[in-house]
């Protein structure tokens, strides 16, 4: 029963967005909903999307200020259930369900659902739907009683007590390492991030891609005294280059085409926390003038608004590119790389550091298997000495996706299920993984394609499109990790089996049932 089942959600996550999320999952079973959401209400007023399903994945951390959008304003206002019947009325989400994507009028229902805390407005629960009368089997009942369960998720905070063999794995005893590593690289890392977490200078974090240059960041964040605010995550290089001011700074309603309402952005978001912009190279020559703006000032200009508004956050950028170059070619401007280039952080390659590695294919191994149920895991000495031999040119996170590779085969081998110990051998991982590329792409994707001569014009790729081939490209990584098992692959991808296995037959990435024969 989905209600039971998120019930036992709730008791078992171990900390508030999870529980947020497997709760949204439930509801998602027993509704014909295209995406569900949490946000969480802040003492100024401003809501934040905490937990979602069905939005595209940049949806997380959005904020909204309700009394710039009426459909959130009537519902922090409601007392219970409100529905939304007007179809022309602006929605918050317009444009950001998987299904619309860049839609100006998605023609959809909409369902809120106030979520209070001790008579205290904690957040909402909203429902959207492309189709009208996609919320009609719904009850008003039952959406309470889902509410009710989320309000008391965001109760959870910290989270219950994790099991002996995970709690060093989930939450680090004090004194210990800001970054996993023995090695005299990560020592030294660990020794600036004692020095800089304290301080409000921006901070470059340089690497090259897959060395855990997020991790530093959220090192930073988690040391410093803005540890209790947010921290805001953002992928440059995964924003359209037309949306990314909107994206960083916010936009006014009406600012452009499609801007049925006033967005804030993400430093906004922040509120006094710190802002990660990952991939900071990938930045547009006009979007880099406002962070140069926001780093100088402290002030930010939202597209469309011709006043400036202050903000508070700490900005730490990582970028894989040689930003000397960039700015020596015209395409990063030499003074926001000196605003940025105040103390570097450079993050060596896994080749340089090859003794971290049996202490993180440990750490990743044990992280997953407690995911999955398993109660610990093991290496044999040939599998780590043939992992420590391997060249690694994804690094980290490709010696992250090998090891759980090779966890996820046992357990769909039914081994190390039920608590049980599992213990990995050299013939458990896969051959020849130094001669691969470190971003191997599954089959049914195809090969990469080249990229396109940028002289002559080409049709633009709209964020349709483009949300829709990254939304593939999840689906096939998570199949090919899970050996095509749809549960495996929809925890790994935080979905149900269902949906999971429904998706990748729309996708084209497993064949569909069998027709029923009459």
């Amino acid at each position: 029963m989905p209600l039971l089942d998120a019930v036992l959600s709730l008791s078992e996550a171990p900390a508030r967005d999870e529980a947020l999320q497997r709760i949204l999952r439930e509801l998602a079973r027993v509704t014909a909903a295209d995406a569900l959401s949490v946000l969480t209400a802040a003492d100024d007023g401003a809501v934040t999307v905490a937990a979602q399903i069905g939005l595209s994945p940049a949806a997380r951390g959005l904020c909204f200020r309700p009394a710039e959008h009426p459909r959130l304003r009537r519902a922090t206002l409601a007392a219970g259930p409100i529905r939304f019947l007007d179809p022309s009325e602006p929605d918050p989400y317009s444009g950001w369900l998987l299904g619309n994507a860049g839609a100006i009028h998605p023609i959809h229902a909409c369902m809120a659902v106030p979520l209070r805390v001790q008579d205290r407005l904690a957040g909402l629960l909203t429902l959207d739907a492309c189709d009208p009368h996609g919320l009609r089997d719904l009850r008003d009942e039952d959406a309470r009683v889902f509410a009710g369960l989320c309000a008391a998720a965001l109760r959870l905070d910290a989270g219950p007590s994790p099991a002996p063999e995970t709690r060093r794995l989930l939450a680090p005893a004090p004194g210990a390492p800001a970054v996993p590593g023995r090695s005299a690289g990560m020592q030294r890392i660990e020794r600036e991030i004692a020095v800089l977490a304290p301080l409000s200078v921006p901070v470059l974090v340089t690497g090259e891609t897959g060395v855990g240059k997020e991790l530093v960041a959220r090192a930073l964040h988690e040391r410093s005294p803005r540890a209790s605010r947010p921290l805001v995550v953002v992928n440059c290089a995964a924003i359209p280059a037309q949306l990314v001011e909107s994206e960083l700074f916010g936009h006014k309603k009406g600012a452009f085409t499609g801007a049925t309402a006033a967005r804030a952005g993400r430093f906004e978001a922040a509120r006094g926390g710190t802002v990660f912009l990952d991939e900071v190279g990938e930045l547009p020559l006009a979007a880099q003038a406002q962070l140069l703006r926001v780093l100088q000032e402290g002030e930010i200009q939202p597209v469309g608004d011709d006043r400036a508004h202050r903000v508070e956050a700490r900005v730490v950028a990582a970028t894989n590119r040689d930003l000397r170059r960039e700015v020596e070619e015209g395409r990063f401007r030499a003074d926001l790389f000196h605003r940025l280039w105040v103390y570097p952080i450079c993050v060596p390659p896994l080749r340089e550091r090859r003794e971290d590695i049996p202490a993180l294919c440990e750490r990743f191994a044990a992280g997953l298997a407690a995911e999955l149920g398993a109660r610990r895991v093991d290496f044999t000495d040939a599998a780590l000495h043939a992992l420590a031999q391997r060249a690694w040119p994804g690094n980290v996170r490709e010696l992250k996706h090998a090891v759980e590779r090779a966890v996820l085969r046992r357990m769909v081998a039914g081994e190390g299920a039920a608590g049980r110990s599992l213990v990995l051998r050299l013939e458990d991982l896969d051959p020849g993984a130094d001669a691969r590329s470190s971003a191997p792409q599954a089959e049914a994707i195809g090969p990469p394609q080249p990229l396109p001569d940028p002289s002559p014009p080409r049709r633009v790729e709209t964020l349709a499109e483009t949300l829709e081939r990254a939304r593939r490209e999840a689906f096939a990584r998570a199949f090919q990790a899970a050996s095509g098992n749809a549960a495996v692959a929809g925890r790994l991808l935080g979905l149900s089996r269902s949906f999971a296995y429904k998706e990748a037959v729309r996708l084209g990435l497993l064949p569909g049932p069998a027709p029923r024969r009459r």
